[in-house]
This record gives structure tokens, C-alpha cells and sequence, in this order.
């Protein structure tokens, strides 16, 4: 059984009998966040297929391809390849090349997207140079060199050595997460072999790296990599080397359909990916003004709620985007990859969970009604519907308190997104 859809899309054609049993299992077995690869901060899980209320089956907000019982699912982008290949651009600096090199005609079609993430990844952690840690080496001398290993010294001695053990600390870079990026990359470079995608500083880097592991390094386990203290300066090397991992133990990144059944595949999360591109083109839109990611800068979080009782706080909202003038919030903009127009359970475009939101971010980020902060959702735009929506074409709308509430559908290319979104905040 093989099922291709599209992100946020209803199934085309709808599955049968048997496909939709097979679909509601693997949407109850399978988690998201066991095969997504992250740009950033962990997400909530969110389905990777669910059947509506009507009965229809639709896809999530993931694209990729992953097997499950022997069967496989591949989730395409709707807006198609080379509008990610743009908004990975806009919000990493990647550029993507056109061809994806030599892969079966069978495989996952996002394994560029991927390599390319992480290539850009491992580049910016290097900009200092590879990750050379600290580790402690004993050697055994006549002589001290470093500092004396008591317990093992007196062994020694009693043994008739005549020798002292030492320990000293020195910069090397035989740890776990070296083997990571070289099993990745091994695996990668099959897997694109013309090695067009990789940049100029990582082939100059990853050599370096092989003479240390050797070609085929054991991968190692999450918790080897979490055992790892990392200096401030190769702190970057952290999510690469966690990034790494998972490449490596996906075997290739295919989501190759075996007889024991093992769920395997990779997805990528498109509107993690859509609300990075969102942030990047805010801020070339709103210079001279402040723009602060939400999700990333914490201190830009607040409370819904506090009780008058003991002042604890409930309910978190991390907005998207805060645009600050002066100090002040002028707006507050919530990255929404959905349909901004009309659908059966949204008729005039914009979901309700989605309006109460964004009135929630004015609430507390706008407590005075004198102060002229703006809320905006931010949609992709769709070009099979090219007419304006209704939420659109109506936009300012206004809350009970006067506050404005303001719907885009943003342009794919990022000097047109920016220059809409320049003239709402002149």
C-alpha cells in the first residue's frame, strides 16, 4: 500500500476501506516528533494525519515520507518544492541547487531539503573551528606530567614499577559528537553523491573530521551526546551533533518499507519552517523598528492570567513575532500555515481557535485601549485562488475595546512579503 497526499490537504483520492483503517493506526501509533527534524525548539505534536468530523481524511502539516506495518505514506509540499527551497533560503541563507542528485525514484524527495539544513547547520557551528573538547588522558612516566593519579600511582609503585600514572587535560576531537557528523555525512553523501549541496567549508572541515573517526565511526546514542559539556564556543556543535544522529539512524533517510513493520521515515515540519520565513521577512519589512521571535526569546513570553489570591501566573503566550517601538508593542504577529480562505468549517476564512488567540496576544501585550498595538495572522498565499479573501479585503476588523486585528496573505517571494507587510507598519 503505498498513499501519496499534500500538506493540509484533504487525501486525493480518499482511501479505501482498508487505507483508512491502516491510516487511523498509524495516526494513533505514530508520533510526529519521533521523526521530524527540528530547525529549532521542540514543537507540540500535532497529527500527521487525521480523519475530519465529516468523515475526510486529511494530511498534517508535515511533508516527507515515512513506512508503517510494511505500508507507505509520502506527504508533498502544496506549494511545491521551490517555494520551500525560498522560504529555507529566507530564514537559514541556504541555497538550494536544483538537482537532487541521484536518488531511487522511490525515496523520499526531501533528503535535499535535509542535507542542505544540515551542511548550513554544521558550517555555523564551525565558524571557530571544529569541536576540539577537553578530555582527560592518564600516561604513565617516570616523571609527573600533569596532575598525579594518586590511587593509581600507588598500584603501580607497589608493582615495582618504578612509574607514576598522570593525568592531563588536553583538546581533542575522538568524542561522540565527532562520530555523529561523519556517520551523517556518510550517509548523506550516498545518498547525493555529486555533493552539490555541500558547501565549499564543510568539504574543507569534514576530512579533518575522518582522519579522527575514520570513514564508518559507530553512531552514537542520544545519551552519549547528552553526557557531552560543550565550551561556549563549540556550543553550536550540540543540535548538529543531535541532528546527526538521527540522519544516521534512519539508515539512509528513506522510510524503506521492511518485513518486521519498523515505522521509519523523515518528515519536516512546514510551518515551523513557514513561521521562520515569516520572522526573517518581518524584519526587513519593519527597519528601523524592533522585531523579537516569540517562540526563541523567552523574556518576550507572558502570562494570560494572574490571581488576585496568591499572584501565580496561568497560561503562556509566546506569540510569534512582537514588533517594539520605542519599548512599546506595536504589534503583535502570529505566523498561521493554514488557509486563509473560506473552508467548510471556517466560512469566512480564518479558524476560530485562531481569533481567539490573536485577541488573547492584544489582551495582554495591549492591556490599554489608547495604545495602538496591532494583531496580525499571517497566511501563505494560495495561487490556485487568486482573488482576495473576505478576511482580507474587510481587514483592519476591530475587538469590542477598539484593538485591530489585521489578516495578509504574504507573497512566497520574500522582496514581495516584505513589501506588503511595509506598508501596513509605515
Amino acid at each position: 500500500m503505498r498513499i501519496t497526499a499534500h500538506d493540509c490537504c484533504p487525501l486525493q483520492p480518499q482511501p479505501t476501506a482498508e487505507e483508512a483503517q491502516w491510516l487511523r493506526r498509524l495516526a494513533t501509533s505514530v508520533r510526529a516528533s519521533d521523526l521530524v527534524i527540528p530547525f529549532a525548539d521542540e514543537r507540540d505534536d500535532e497529527p500527521i494525519v487525521y480523519c475530519a468530523w465529516d468523515g475526510t481524511w486529511w494530511s498534517g502539516r508535515y511533508v516527507g515520507s515515512l513506512s508503517f506495518e510494511g505500508q507507505r505514506l509520502t506527504i508533498k509540499p502544496r506549494f511545491g518544492l521551490s517555494t520551500l527551497r525560498n522560504w529555507l533560503f529566507e530564514a537559514t541563507s541556504v541555497v538550494l541547487t536544483e538537482s537532487p542528485g541521484q536518488l531511487r525514484p522511490d525515496e523520499s524527495f526531501i533528503v535535499q531539503l535535509l542535507a542542505t539544513v544540515w551542511a548550513h547547520g554544521f558550517v555555523e557551528a564551525s565558524r571557530h573551528g571544529l569541536p576540539a573538547l577537553r578530555r582527560d588522558v592518564s600516561s604513565k612516566s617516570p616523571t609527573v606530567r600533569g596532575r598525579l593519579d594518586v590511587r593509581s600511582s600507588l598500584r603501580l609503585l607497589a608493582s615495582r614499577g618504578g612509574e607514576v600514572v598522570s593525568v592531563r587535560s588536553e583538546r581533542s576531537l575522538v568524542h561522540a559528537a565527532s562520530n555523529a557528523i561523519v556517520s551523517a555525512y556518510g550517509v548523506l553523501r550516498r545518498w547525493l553523491p555529486d555533493e552539490k549541496w555541500l558547501p565549499q567549508r564543510a568539504k574543507e572541515l569534514l576530512p579533518n573530521l575522518m582522519a579522527v573517526t575514520g570513514s564508518r565511526p559507530r553512531v552514537p546514542t542520544k545519551a552519549e551526546l547528552d553526557r557531552i559539556r560543550y565550551t561556549p564556543i563549540t556550543a553550536g556543535f550540540a543540535p548538529v551533533a543531535e541532528l546527526s544522529r538521527q540522519i544516521a539512524n534512519r539508515r539512509g533517510l528513506s522510510a524503506d518499507i521492511e518485513a518486521n513493520g519498523e515505522t521509519k521515515g523523515v518528515l519536516l515540519d512546514v510551518a515551523e519552517l513557514w513561521e521562520m520565513y515569516v520572522v526573517n521577512v518581518l524584519r526587513k519589512a519593519a527597519t528601523p523598528l524592533t522585531v523579537k521571535h516569540g517562540t526563541r526569546e523567552r523574556m518576550t513570553s507572558r502570562k494570560l492570567l494572574r490571581s488576585d489570591v496568591f499572584g501565580k501566573e496561568i497560561g503562556t503566550l509566546i506569540p510569534d513575532a512582537i514588533l517594539f517601538q520605542h519599548g512599546e508593542v506595536r504589534a503583535v504577529i502570529d505566523a498561521k500555515y493554514k488557509s486563509i480562505n473560506p473552508t467548510a468549517n471556517a466560512p469566512h476564512g480564518p479558524q476560530r481557535e485562531d481569533l481567539y488567540q490573536i485577541a488573547a496576544y492584544l489582551g495582554r501585550y495591549s492591556p490599554s485601549t489608547t495604545t495602538a498595538t496591532l494583531g496580525v495572522l499571517a497566511y501563505p498565499h494560495d495561487p490556485s485562488t487568486p482573488a482576495v479573501s473576505f478576511a482580507e479585503s474587510h481587514s483592519p476588523w476591530s475587538l469590542a475595546d477598539g484593538k485591530k486585528v489585521l489578516f495578509v496573505a504574504l507573497p512566497h517571494e520574500p522582496a514581495e512579503a516584505a513589501g506588503k507587510l511595509r506598508e501596513i507598519f509605515q
